[in-house]
């Protein structure tokens, strides 16, 4: 037993000890008079405290069963919309690599094609003696029995009008490869980095839904802690209308005190509405973020720890900086680096090899025949010279973004800093506003406890009671917020150093200590 509760037993027994004894007095008094007593006091009344939360709590009712913290965080990793959609962005992510692999990869094609066509040229042209009329020509400076004996040859060049056209079928296979190996590592290396970005940009993500999912969580007990808050408010103000009445029916209150009374009691029934209708709101929400429909029903848990463990502000700051986010934006100016690795390889020597081979034909028939086979085979060094300052703006743009993005990514730290800081300071404001009010929940129940039994021996009036009573009433709400506040700070610290809010705070590496400040 503590000495607080030592104490208040104490005063209660000198209480009651006190109000026995003026009964006693009373007794006697009323004995020796002839007319008696008037009227007596209509009674105390009986304030009680808000009814505790039961082990589940019906955000939507209906559901079967109860989902617990770990639960519904699970669910909505696994059904979120925002994050199904980022890890979809996996798939573009491994075409790319695709994509970049095939720069290092030759290429091969079947080709068929038909061609028609008719050329003169080879009988218009004198270095093949093609004389033009058909027959061969003469040669300049050969003796004449030379040109008689080609002149029996004639037939072998025809007239140019009595060349026919000609139809050819060709089949073939056509390989291309370029092998430029510094553009290939460079598409390579950012295509995996790439990837690895991406499984970051996927678990920042995660860790932000699980934030969302334990502050709707926290919210559905905040709100039904409210609805049992305003509901024994409300319990109250009824008995206290009641005994208004009854005291105005003895003369012993005025018409005045009875309508405050029901317009007090009036003024808390839209609080209780309003009340029940966060409690929805915020089950749909819960669903929402769990992938399913906002209007489903909802019951959850009653389970949560408020952690009270000192925290090391400089090991926070440390952290913050390796959180998936931040490594994800480091990632991307590497992915900067080999972009610009690739694009200089556009103006480095490289090697391209070709390769045919098919069959040729004059007919369908007489394709594939034995002796119709052709093939070629070529390799050439590429050596780019000037291709027009083309490189050279895109380098100079590669550059740009990269210098772009190392300063984007030093604010991005700097920001950082200052949430760190922030959610510190506000979490440790938020954990002595707790036990500060904790404390004056304690004591105003004390107080409300005395003046009940002051009111009973005639030393307090109703005023000293209904003050007392909505003290207590704003402490047990201020109890509520600041559990609230408390909670979900402490959810969004383990976020902002990079870590799942569902884990401990002692369970993150050299975070609590009695270091800290």
């Amino acid at each position: 037993m503590t000495n607080r509760e030592i104490g208040r037993r104490a005063r209660r027994l000198v209480a009651v000890l006190a109000a026995a004894a003026l009964a006693l007095g009373a007794g006697s008094a009323g004995a020796q008079t002839d007319g008696g007593s008037a009227g007596a006091d209509p009674g105390t009344p009986k304030f009680t405290r808000a009814e505790p939360l039961g082990p589940t709590i019906a955000a939507r009712p209906g559901a079967p069963t109860a989902r617990d913290l770990a639960g519904c965080v699970a669910e909505a990793l696994a059904a979120n919309d925002q994050l199904a959609a980022e890890r979809l962005r996996r798939a573009e992510l491994d075409g790319q690599m695709k994509q970049a692999l095939s720069t290092g990869l030759p290429t091969l094609d079947l080709v068929g094609d038909w061609t028609r066509g008719r050329d003169p040229s080879f009988a218009l042209n004198p270095n093949f003696g093609g004389g033009g009329d058909g027959g061969l020509g003469t040669v300049p400076g050969a003796d004449p029995w030379f040109d008689q004996w080609l002149a029996g040859f004639g037939s072998f060049i025809p007239a140019p009008g009595d060349i026919a056209p000609q139809s050819y079928w060709r089949a073939n296979a056509n390989l291309n490869w370029t092998i430029n190996p510094v553009q290939i590592l460079g598409a390579v290396g950012a295509a995996r980095l790439g990837i690895d970005q991406q499984a970051l940009q996927v678990e920042a993500l995660e860790q932000d839904t699980a934030d969302r999912t334990l502050a709707a969580y926290y919210s559905i007990v905040k709100a039904a802690a409210r609805i049992r808050a305003v509901e024994a408010e409300l319990a109250n103000q009824s008995e206290l209308v009641e005994i208004m009445k009854m005291r105005y029916e003895l003369g012993m209150a005025t018409r005045l005190d009875t309508l405050q009374a029901a317009v007090t009691r009036a003024n808390i029934l839209p609080r209780l509405s309003i009340a029940q209708a966060t409690l929805r709101n915020e089950g749909s929400r819960l669903n929402a973020l769990m992938g399913r429909r906002p209007e489903e029903p909802l019951t959850i848990a009653n389970a949560f720890d408020v952690e009270t463990t000192p925290i090391v502000d400089g090991t926070a700051l440390q952290l913050a900086q390796q959180r998936p986010d931040l490594a994800a934006d480091g990632l991307f100016i590497d992915i900067l680096h080999k972009d610009r690795q690739a694009t200089i390889a556009d103006n480095r020597p490289y090697v391209t090899i070709f390769g045919s081979y098919g069959y040729i034909g004059t007919e369908v028939d007489n394709v594939f025949d034995e002796g119709h086979d052709s093939w070629t085979v070529s390799a050439a060094l590429n050596v780019p010279i000037f291709d027009g300052l083309n490189t050279s703006g895109r380098v100079a743009e590669s550059n740009a973004r990269i210098r772009r993005a190392e300063v984007q990514l030093t604010g991005r730290r700097r920001e950082v800093q200052v949430e760190v800081l922030e959610i510190l300071a506000n979490l440790r404001m938020a954990r002595q506003v707790l036990a500060a009010v904790r404390l004056n929940r304690d004591r105003s129940e004390e107080v409300l406890e005395e003046n009940l039994l002051m009111l009973q021996l005639g030393k307090a009036n109703y005023l000293d009671v209904l003050v007392s009573e909505s003290n207590r009433a704003e402490a047990h709400s201020n109890v509520i917020d600041a559990t609230y506040e408390v909670l979900v700070l402490t959810s969004n610290l383990k976020r902002a150093v990079g870590y799942s809010p569902l884990l401990p705070l002692s369970a993150i590496p050299n975070l609590t200590g009695e270091g800290s400040r």
